[in-house]
């Protein structure tokens, strides 16, 4: 198997296992009425432990953080303000509503980023980026109201949740690269979802709970979300990024949403109209489009 077509299967599991993931988790919410605090302690506790023990499987280095009281730090901002912010939005955007809504929320991202930096004066406005704001701005209008303003047809508390998580991605986005330099994205990922899980058990309120006491399905689908929608998610998408270009990353990661909203109709009975469809294809079609532009902008920059 040549080095490409590693990368392509490495990118659509991590992206199928991520969507399936927060759809598991939206099932949990719902069938099981796990508190929120419990759920992200467990999640993130546990996915962090696996991924540091495949760091050092890998024979990477995980003291090597601690070294630098810089890194630390960094690494702790990241933890708190990225891992556990964007964890925490997105389940409770989940929990407030559905998986689909929440994951295309979160894709809007590179919107918030592309913000940011025009906010901030760090890119040049062009005519280009005012198409781009506006017509993802229109697509999660049809995303939220299916095309009718006195029709909200997803709960506010979810809307409020996904924008929140998209900024908290978008942080998480553009704060990561500073870690990465030094760093191996593995070892990187996995302290930090220990330390976001570490952080928040301190206000966790529901220590008490006995999984067990949910029965053996409710275990199945909390195993799964552990090990499969998030650490292995992961750690298979920080393996792609060795092998393909970040364009095709980007395409390859818009699998993540339609496993969700897919599996929302098929398996959770999730109404989702064509035009709140419309509005999916829109929102992808801007980040793929956001995607595309910067690696052939970063392409003529290196020449």
């Amino acid at each position: 198997m040549n080095n490409k077509l590693k990368g392509i299967m490495f990118v659509t599991l991590g992206s199928i296992f991520w969507g399936v993931g927060g759809t598991v988790s939206q099932q949990i919410f719902q069938g099981y009425s796990v508190p929120l605090d419990w759920f992200i302690t467990i999640r993130l506790i546990l996915s962090g432990i696996f991924l540091l023990c495949l760091a050092m499987i890998r024979k990477q280095n995980i003291l090597n953080v601690f070294r630098d009281k810089h890194t630390f730090f960094q690494l702790v901002i990241y933890s708190i303000f990225g891992m556990l912010a964007v964890q925490y939005t997105f389940l409770a955007s989940i929990e407030a509503g559905n998986a689909a809504v929440a994951t295309l929320l979160q894709y809007l991202a590179p919107i918030v980023i592309l913000t940011f930096l025009l906010i901030t004066r760090k890119t040049e406005f062009r005519a280009i980026d005012l198409i781009i704001i506006l017509v993802s701005s229109f697509g999660t209008f049809l995303l939220l109201t299916s095309g009718n303003i006195n029709n909200v047809v997803v709960p506010p508390a979810a809307i409020i949740w996904g924008l929140l998580s998209a900024i908290a991605a978008a942080f998480y986005t553009m704060y990561a690269g500073r870690l990465f330099v030094r760093n191996t994205p593995l070892v990187i990922i996995g302290w930090a979802m220990l330390i976001a899980g570490l952080f928040i058990s301190l206000f966790n309120r529901h220590w008490q709970i006995n999984p067990l006491s949910y029965g053996a399905m409710f275990n199945v689908y909390l195993i799964f979300v552990i090990i499969v929608g998030t650490a292995l998610a992961f750690f298979l998408y920080l393996l792609s990024v060795k092998y393909i270009d970040p364009q095709l990353t980007a395409l390859l990661g818009c699998i993540e949403p339609l496993t969700a909203v897919i599996l929302s109709i098929v398996w959770l009975k999730q109404p989702f109209d064509i035009i709140q469809c419309a509005g999916m294809m829109i929102i992808l079609g801007v980040v793929l489009f956001i995607s595309i532009l910067n690696t052939k902008e970063k392409n003529q920059a290196s020449r």
